[in-house]
């Protein structure tokens, strides 16, 4: 079998924990394709070395002591870049440990294949313990904030093209996603698009949360997702008067944490909608599947932020239609590759309350239509994180070069593989 080796900064602790854990799903579901041992960053009360699923473990110590590693733990690293001075101090440290330990782990199990996840600084680091002369065959994957970032640094060509040069395969959450590396390294880069998955078994059977609540007799709309700027929470409580005019039963569910949770408590008390909005915190994943059972709709309200930052495309709203739930989601990032507005969806503009409202009360009544329902569903299974692993292991083998053949001809070899 072949010998993969996932590396993420993004990881849960464990099976349990609310981090985003779409880069443990996508190793779980490499493993029908070989060998998977994923080399994640060490944080405080986990083990180095355990099993979670079906994928090795082994975590990195980037700076010491063991309880001051605060680059790659709890709000993510942007995040923790802007919270926190020592982070930045930990940067080069944390390269330079990920490329000695990913080398050392390459020749000690003979791994055949790297699946690095963002540019840096994963990307960079596997890209320094590759060289020039390949040790392994190096696979990207490239999620959007990465490329933000790069854009305002002054030797960020420079870094993206050095990372390029040592990549076999790049793959892109988002069609923007590719075109921004495209313009940042100067030249094309042939990545295939190809948002995260989502476990359809999972979302499809999950029970519905107890009904009959007396807050929203009419059922509530659902927010999943990290509490930051660039998730465009604040435009959705904005938006929430204009749509309980026309549907005064509904309430909005709130599923997350981050910074923003205070700024926007406050928000909820200026508007006025206490009774209105519950913020329930971090759920698990079989937590949240079960508050989309029970919702009315997800809404999605991404925006770019202040610092240019924005998502790739976001995991939820796979997850959501696996759910075989409405989305109303911005027209930004990587959405659009995904939702075709009134066919399986709904796109309204970013930072623009009135719309995202009106969209949302649209949504409300045609998402019973069937013809949308049978689109929600066929869209949920094209990513399938066992059709997304299939689509990794094409590149993996290098039979299937991401941004090769037409997308017919991408799917015939991956329906291939995955039977």
């Amino acid at each position: 079998m072949t010998r993969i080796l996932v590396s993420s900064s993004t990881f849960p602790l464990d099976l349990s924990d609310t981090l985003p854990r779409f880069v443990y799903d996508l190793a779980n579901a490499l493993t029908a394709h070989g060998e998977v041992c994923a080399l994640v960053p060490d944080a405080p009360g986990v083990p180095r070395e355990t099993r979670l699923g079906g994928v090795e473990v082994r975590r990195f110590r980037y700076f010491v002591p063991r309880r001051l590693q605060v680059l790659a733990y709890g709000h993510g690293m942007a995040d923790n870049l802007r919270r926190h001075p020592l982070a930045w101090l930990q940067t080069p440290l944390y390269v330079t440990a990920l490329a000695r330990a990913t080398r050392r782990l390459a020749t000690a199990r003979g791994i055949e294949v790297v699946n690095s996840h963002w540019i840096v600084p994963q990307g960079l680091a596997v890209a320094w313990a590759r060289g020039r002369r390949p040790r392994f065959r190096h696979v990207l994957s490239v999620h959007a904030g990465d490329v933000f970032m790069l854009a305002k640094l002054p030797f960020g060509r420079r870094l993206a093209r050095y990372v390029l040069d040592r990549s076999d395969a790049v793959f892109a959450d988002g069609s923007h996603v590719s075109a921004r590396l495209e313009s940042l390294a100067g030249r094309p880069i042939g990545a295939e698009i190809q948002p995260m998955g989502a476990h359809l078994e999972l979302f499809r059977n999950a029970p519905p949360r107890p009904a009959d609540d007396p807050d929203f007799p009419s059922g509530y709309l659902l927010f999943f997702g990290r509490l930051s700027e660039k998730k465009g929470v604040v435009y959705l409580l904005r938006a929430l008067p204009r749509v309980l005019q026309r549907h005064p039963g509904l309430g909005l569910v709130v599923v997350g944490y981050g910074a923003l949770e205070e700024s926007l408590r406050r928000e909820v008390a200026r508007l006025g909608l206490e009774s209105k909005v519950r913020f329930v915190g971090p759920k698990t994943h079989e937590e949240i599947a079960s508050y989309l059972a029970s919702c009315r709709l997800s809404v999605v309200p991404s925006i770019v932020d202040r610092h240019g930052d924005t998502e790739g495309m976001p995991t939820v709203v796979i997850e959501a239609m696996a759910a075989g739930v409405g989305v109303v989601a911005s027209a930004v990032d990587g959405i659009p590759d995904v939702i075709s507005h009134q066919r399986n969806g709904w796109l309204c503009r970013e930072k623009d309350p009135e719309d995202l409202a009106d969209k949302i009360c649209h949504a409300l009544v045609a998402v019973d239509d069937p013809a949308v329902r049978r689109e929600i569903t066929a869209t949920a299974e094209r990513h399938s994180w066992r059709r997304v692993a299939a689509r990794y292991a094409l590149a993996f083998s290098g039979e299937g070069a991401p941004g090769s053949g037409s997308p017919a001809e991408s799917d015939t070899r991956v329906d291939a593989v995955w039977r």
